[in-house]
């Protein structure tokens, strides 16, 4: 591409030489009412302007050396084509085959291409404005009623595409600013549908895509460097999907599929940090994570459930979250991680209205949660220290509680919870190496457990209905 370009610009310069300051405007109209305007200051400008159909409207502005402007009206009832060239070796192309359509094109610059395409439409518009050198954008529009898409580039050698097909009152907007950007929007079938696209800094990647539903909207903000947002939402009604990120090699996705009214939503401030939101074919679901700090990692997988919450926030370097909600309705699952290496796992499989809370301030520390059917349950974990574990099951019991609070190091805590209603845990370990596992199996079970120092042990088993255990133990917390 870099040869041909210097080829190119070689035998223009070499023919201007030849043939002095010479522009080249071509026009040619079949049809009646048509429209064409040219201006050429500069060297070797070439500005070509084809109209048939009616009341057709073509302007080209031309201020430089060697600008090309293409505009193609064909077949076309009142359609528009601005286009203004400022600059060196700019490129535009304009096609229109629409009724109404309206077509801005700006580049302020050198070495800046850009294409419009409109098919088929009926009041569509598209806006191109370009600023600085080397800039790619491309708007395809076609069968699309009422449609908008606008794309402003201020910078270096950055990318950005819309499409929007068979579309009604889309709005698509990609704004880039800095060098080495890309963005890809598409957009098909929908109903009113948005995407908004800002990218500032270098070498951050975007891409979105919605097909089908109504009033769907995506938002990706992107700051600093090499971060990367994708987002593709399938089907579905008033769904929304943002991702933000502040920092540097970020990695956010969000995928939406047949459902409706969904929400889910990433922020990244930091370094490296991965995060995952999926929801498949739910109804009002509701997941978000975000993540403060570095190589942190979170992902959210909602399937087939109904009025489901999924959040997480991590606050440090390297913690990782995962959370699965699989049918059900009215689910909970809130993970706050703050420090290093942490990690917690929750899931949720069907069930109505379970809880899941968990809570690591510190390092290393490591916890798993587990609610299998029932409804009513609550989980409450609440680590601070370093390399501390819980783990909690909850199947198939309702109105039951697990709750562990962990204050120090290299201490574990089980809690397993089964066939039952009105079942009651609770752990509480102040200090190192402690250990504590507690099983219930029936109902209105109550397990009290308390562990204050060093090296403890204790382990309740509860089988049936109405039994009760307490459990303290207390020395001075010395080091091994």
């Amino acid at each position: 591409m870099k040869k041909v370009m210097l080829i190119m610009v070689a035998v223009v310069v070499t023919a201007a030489a030849s043939f002095a300051q010479q522009n080249v405007s071509e026009i040619q109209q079949l049809g009646t009412d048509q429209e064409a305007t040219v201006d050429q200051v500069g060297v070797w400008n070439y500005s070509q302007i084809n109209q048939s159909g009616e009341l057709n409207v073509a302007s080209a502005t031309q201020l430089g050396d060697l600008n090309s402007s293409f505009i193609n009206q064909i077949n076309s009832v009142w359609v528009e084509a601005y286009v203004e060239q400022y600059g060196f070796l700019n490129f535009s192309s304009v096609y229109q085959s629409s009724d109404w359509d309206i077509a801005n094109v700006l580049q302020d610059g050198n070495f800046n291409i850009s294409y419009v395409e409109q098919v088929n439409n009926f009041w569509s518009e598209a806006l191109i404005n370009q600023f600085g050198d080397s800039n790619w954008a491309k708007v395809d529009q076609a069968d699309g009623y009422r449609d908008f898409a606008g794309i402003i580039q201020d910078g270096f050698a950055n990318q950005a595409r819309i499409r929007q097909y068979g579309n009604d009152s889309n709005w698509a907007g990609v704004i880039q600013t800095g060098s080495f950007n890309l963005a890809d929007v598409y957009q098909a079938n929908g109903i009113g549908n948005s995407s908004y696209v800002t990218q500032e800094g270098e070498d951050n990647w975007a891409f979105t895509t919605q097909m089908g539903g109504e009033g769907n909207s995506i938002e990706v903000e992107q700051y600093e460097n090499s971060n990367t947002a994708v987002v593709n939402q399938y089907g579905g009604v008033m769904n929304r999907a943002y991702v933000g990120q502040l920092g540097d090699w970020n990695f956010g996705k969000i995928t939406q599929v047949k459902g409706e009214d969904n929400y889910a939503g990433i922020a990244q401030i930091g370094y490296a940090n991965d995060a995952y939101i999926k929801q498949i074919k739910g109804e009002s679901n509701w997941a978000g994570l975000v993540q403060n700090g570095d190589f942190n990692k979170a992902t959210a997988i909602q399937r087939k459930g109904i009025d489901n919450e999924a959040y997480a926030e991590q606050a440090g370097d390297g913690n990782t979250v995962m959370m699965k909600q699989i049918r059900g309705e009215g689910n909970l699952a809130e993970v706050y991680q703050i420090g290093d290496d942490n990690f917690s796992y929750t899931k949720q499989v069907g069930g109505e209205n379970n809880t899941i809370s968990v809570l690591q301030d510190g390092a290393m520390n490591y916890t798993e949660t587990y609610q299998f059917g029932g409804g009513e349950n609550l989980a409450i974990i609440e680590q601070s220290g370093y390399g501390n574990y819980s783990g909690i099951l909850q199947e198939n019991v309702t109105n039951s509680v697990a709750d562990i609070f962990q204050d120090g190091e290299l201490n574990e805590s089980v809690v397993l919870q089964y066939n039952g209603d009105n079942n009651f845990a609770i752990v509480t370990q102040v200090g190192d190496y402690n250990y504590s596992g507690i099983s219930q199996d029936g109902s209105d079970n109550a397990a009290d457990v308390y562990q204050s120092g060093f090296g403890h042990s204790s382990v309740v088993m509860q089988y049936g209905n109405g039994n009760s255990a307490t459990v303290d133990q207390t020395n001075s917390s010395l080091n091994p």
